[in-house]
């Protein structure tokens, strides 16, 4: 399965959500937030938000708030991400130095992979090489939608 993030547009905060080539749904970030409120076909709304004003704990509600996936930083000077799954725990963790890539890693096995796509966009694909639930691939880019806005906010 393969679920990308893309915007119209380089100057544009929505983006379009596509599962296997098929349009799936739109999400767009929340002014002076992390959040991110997500619509996809059939009603369905999901929200990403930040468990505490301070620090980097995630979680991905539905709209009746029940938690579908959970992220935390795995510790203050690492790039990795520590992941509650419908599939289980899992780690994503930067793919190279030179890599601007993430690799979800279960049971020490790489299960997906996720990277940014377009030039200047901000927009992101996440392949998974297992059966993951369409909600994991969504955390799994939102998470690193979050990183790469963290790196912008920082240059």
């Amino acid at each position: 399965m393969i679920l990308e993030a893309r915007s119209p547009s380089c100057f544009s905060g929505r983006y379009v959500l596509k599962l296997d080539g098929r349009p799936r749904g739109e999400y767009r970030g929340r002014w002076f937030s992390e959040g991110v409120d997500i619509r996809l076909t059939g009603r369905l709304r999901l929200h990403l938000q930040k468990a505490s004003w301070l620090g980097s704990h995630f979680n991905l509600t539905d709209t009746n708030g029940d938690v579908l996936a959970e992220a935390n930083r795995s510790g203050f000077l690492t790039s990795a991400w520590d992941l509650k799954l419908s599939t289980g725990a899992a780690r994503l963790v930067s793919a190279g130095l030179f890599n601007t890539g993430f690799n979800v890693l279960q049971s020490g096995q790489t299960t997906g992979t996720v990277n940014r796509v377009g030039m200047c966009e901000g927009g992101w694909r996440v392949e998974g090489q297992v059966a993951f639930a369409e909600t994991d691939l969504l955390f799994i880019g939102l998470v690193y939608h979050t990183i790469l806005e963290r790196r912008r906010s920082s240059d």
